[in-house]
């Protein structure tokens, strides 16, 4: 659990300054599960300049609790958890000042969302609170006072938990990091074995159903991250309560891990996956002949039944691919499904349309310009394979790509020849093709460490050997 901290004072440092309001949002990794704040009697005076900023006074603070008198609550909310704050530093240093006057010392492990944000959203000119959170469509009530920033602060972190794909929470917390604990039902002789290799990897239950699916670079450490609480994808422990055994696939690499993990989650629906447990078909552009015989294209999401002649994992990347090669073929843009108009189109007033939409272009040219289009498509689609590292140092790993589809994946050796094109299907483990696999084969960073081999080049090559 998190423990969002945000607290108002008297002047800028501890050792001289004490805090004046303070508030705690407790947050389980996913949503806030409880609120608490309160005004804090500093026992000094309140400079004028303070005042200004948070609006706190010294007439609103005299009948408030001193610190020593909420101590037990605030304490309460902070063992155990993990302590956030904007600029953590500066927060976690007044309470823990105000403990140290107590007699007792706090020990937390700290996350700062300044940091967290400069990793997980690059490239903003300000990480104040105020600065990210509009940017980030956060609305801050009460700015300046502790319950309305530590708010902010808690949506903040729910985004940066959600977004943080390269694991930079677990990151800042490897410093502090704790033994592993094992969940109660798992033996952790089970968790020993682990292999610290590329795979998938199952939580199984009681009756040895498959409740979460996950992929990883590192088996082992990627599952002792969700044991040590680091980004909880669900309640942390309703979760690990239920967690009696785990399996795992080894894939050699992380383009294979994605590819199978994406398989075994639309193939098992466990119950703690919510990423890809979606039916979004991708989007496609499909070809269609008016009543004048010209034939016409548009894009649109997939529909079972339909032929397309491209697909793409969203509406930007096609809108982009059509609006390219139709503008370098000359296809008018509204045939080509780019532009609407009742009329002619708009770039046929500028004279950029050679006229389809206006009957000035006939029939066959316009159609001769969509047949183009078409061949362009198909080269796109060409069969491909992507070859990269395997299991073991003698094996490799290959994806096979035909006519734009995916048909699964593979592993051959050294000693395995491969003569010809169809002998790939000798090693391959297939798969269905689904748009969440075509966004993955269509990512740079999935696919980086691959090499890419066209069937032409493929036969070509074999042809001169």
């Amino acid at each position: 659990m998190y423990a969002i901290v945000d607290i108002e004072t008297t002047g800028g440092y501890a050792a001289r300054n004490r805090i004046c309001e303070i508030a705690i949002i407790i947050h389980d990794g996913e949503k806030v599960v409880k609120e608490y704040q309160s005004l804090i009697n500093p026992e000094r005076h309140i400079p004028p300049q303070l005042s200004a900023i948070h609006g706190i006074n010294d007439q609103m603070v005299a009948e408030a609790p001193k610190f020593y008198e909420e101590a037990k609550t605030i304490h309460e909310l902070l063992e155990g958890n993990i302590f956030v704050a904007h600029s953590v530093n500066f927060d976690y240093s007044f309470v823990k000042a105000a403990f140290q006057d107590l007699g007792y010392e706090l020990k937390l492990k700290k996350l700062c969302t300044v940091r967290l944000s400069r990793k997980i959203f690059p490239g903003l000119k300000s990480y104040s609170l105020g600065n990210i959170c509009e940017n980030r469509g956060i609305k801050i009530n009460d700015r300046h006072r502790a319950f309305g920033d530590a708010i902010a602060t808690a949506e903040l972190f729910t985004q940066l938990v959600q977004h943080d794909q390269d694991d930079h929470i677990q990151k800042s917390l490897k410093k502090n990091a704790a033994v592993v604990n094992i969940p109660e039902n798992l033996e952790r002789s089970v968790f020993e074995a682990l292999p610290e290799s590329p795979g998938v990897y199952y939580f199984l239950n009681q009756k040895s159903q498959i409740i979460y699916v996950g992929k990883a670079k590192n088996i082992k450490k990627r599952v002792s991250n969700h044991f040590g609480g680091s980004k909880l994808e669900v309640a942390k422990q309703a979760f690990q309560s239920q967690i009696h055994h785990v399996d795992y696939y080894l894939t050699g690499n992380e383009l294979i891990a994605l590819l199978h993990e994406s398989h075994e989650i639309r193939k098992n629906w466990p119950r703690y996956n919510r990423a890809q447990k979606n039916n979004s078909p991708g989007y496609s552009i499909y070809l269609y002949e008016d009543r004048q015989g010209y034939k016409r294209l548009q894009l649109g999401r997939k529909q079972t039944g339909m032929q397309s002649l491209m697909r793409f994992p969203n509406h930007a990347s096609g809108f982009s691919f059509l609006n390219e090669i139709s503008k370098n073929l000359k296809i008018c843009p509204k045939f080509a499904g780019i532009q609407s108009s009742p009329g002619a189109c708009f770039d046929y007033s500028l004279s950029l349309c050679e006229g389809a939409c206006a009957g000035e272009e006939s029939v066959s040219q316009h159609n001769e310009k969509i047949q183009a289009f078409i061949e362009h498509c198909k080269a796109e689609k060409s069969d491909y394979i992507l070859i990269g590292d395997g299991r073991n140092i003698n094996e490799s790993a290959f994806v096979l790509v035909e006519e734009g589809f995916y048909k699964g994946f593979g592993f051959y050796t050294e000693e395995d020849t491969i003569e010809n094109w169809e002998e790939f299907s000798n090693y391959l483990i297939q798969y269905p093709d689904h748009p969440e696999i075509y966004k993955i084969l269509s990512s740079e960073h999935a696919t980086k460490n691959y090499k890419k081999i066209k069937k032409d080049v493929f036969l070509k090559r074999k042809e001169s050997a």
